[in-house]
């Protein structure tokens, strides 16, 4: 999980503490109790470094349970409509969870927590490779030669004007042959006036275990993965999304979805009150890339021979989902950019399937 910044990319798995922006807050809210529920859903869990291991200290998830909403974008859709009158409600930090589905229940999410708890306590994917050289730079002033960076193979959107990115992925089983940890995600960066972009990630985690997660991770601590509340299970069919909700520049509200097809359209998401911008980038910061940590040789094996993604959306200023109608498939090998010539095949434009060779991904290096 990191960003291309021009040829520059940053690693993901650092966990360090970024102070956040976002919605402002107000001196009373840092200490005012949470209320039982926010925009008329129960408020089930409250997450924190305490009880959820992947936060880092000053993180607070509030968690809603939403088990009557048809979909994903039906609950998205009421929240876009008060997000900043539930600014009033956090402090920095804090972020609000939606945990939903027509199977939804408190016992479920607390199972399911449970397990992803369980998971990262064993794995701690971001610690194997938690290198200070690899921390984000904006400014473009390192020397390369210090620097060891993930392998990525992408299909970019090339589209202009987009509020949100959305792609189907297909669960898989994995092997146990990584060393370290890979990615298969959906990414936005944001751009807006006279702010700074912003990085937003989530797709699937494959660990060196065996065990496969759903992940986000924004520029708000770093590009630190956290694991989403929703059961990952081998064929099944799920959605991602990135969609910006409302507010300004400087006030502006996204959100990052898994969905998972499969069960009947159960879904996970949360909204990040501390993104800039209000739309996303036509470059490859804005696409789906598998991301590799791994070192060895036959970390891929026992995985697919490959892995694909298809019905890839883009949300227009016009609130609509519509096909992507243009994209740019790359690779970054070493910081640098290259052909994506017989590692990628195919295309997520026009509807259409993209297939990543995963014996031909590069590695980490």
């Amino acid at each position: 999980m990191k960003k291309i910044i021009f040829v520059v990319i940053s690693v993901l798995c650092i966990a360090a503490l970024v102070t956040s922006g976002g919605l402002p807050v107000s001196a009373s809210s840092v200490n005012q109790p949470i209320p039982q529920s926010i925009n008329g859903l129960p408020v089930i869990f409250i997450q924190t470094p305490a009880n959820t291991p992947s936060l880092i200290a000053g993180e607070r998830i509030i968690t809603l349970l939403d088990n009557s909403s048809s979909s994903m974008e039906e609950v998205a859709n009421k929240f876009s409509s008060n997000v900043e009158s539930m600014g009033s409600l956090l402090k920095p930090g804090d972020m609000i969870e939606v945990y939903g589905g027509p199977n939804a229940s408190e016992a479920q999410f607390d199972s399911i927590h449970a397990a992803n708890s369980e998971s990262w306590r064993k794995n701690s994917p971001f610690q194997p490779h938690n290198l200070t050289a690899n921390i984000v730079n904006k400014g473009n002033t390192f020397s390369p030669a210090t620097l060891q960076y993930a392998g990525i193979a992408y299909v970019g959107d090339n589209d202009t004007g987009n509020t949100g990115l959305s792609a189907h992925m297909p669960g898989i089983t994995i092997g146990p042959d990584q060393d370290v940890c890979s990615y298969f995600l959906l990414n936005g960066m944001t751009t807006g006036i006279n702010v700074a972009r912003y990085f937003l990630q989530v797709g699937q985690i494959y660990n060196s275990d065996r065990t496969c997660q759903h992940v986000y991770a924004t520029d708000a601590d770093g590009l630190h993965p956290h694991p989403m509340n929703l059961s990952y299970q081998p064929d099944h069919d799920y959605g991602y999304f990135i969609r910006y909700l409302n507010g300004s520049d400087s006030d502006s509200v996204w959100w990052l979805c898994a969905e998972d097809y499969s069960a009947g359209g159960d879904f996970d998401f949360y909204m990040q009150y501390h993104a800039r911008g209000t739309s996303l980038t036509n470059d490859g910061n804005t696409s789906v890339w598998f991301e590799n940590f791994n070192r060895n040789v036959g970390w891929n094996q026992y995985f697919p021979a490959s892995i694909s993604a298809s019905m890839a959306r883009r949300y227009t200023s016009s609130h609509q989902w519509v096909n992507w109608t243009s994209d740019i498939p790359g690779l970054i090998i070493g910081g640098l950019p290259y052909s994506a010539s017989g590692v990628i095949y195919g295309h997520l434009a026009g509807n259409q399937t993209a297939s990543w060779i995963l014996n031909l991904v590069p590695r980490y290096q």
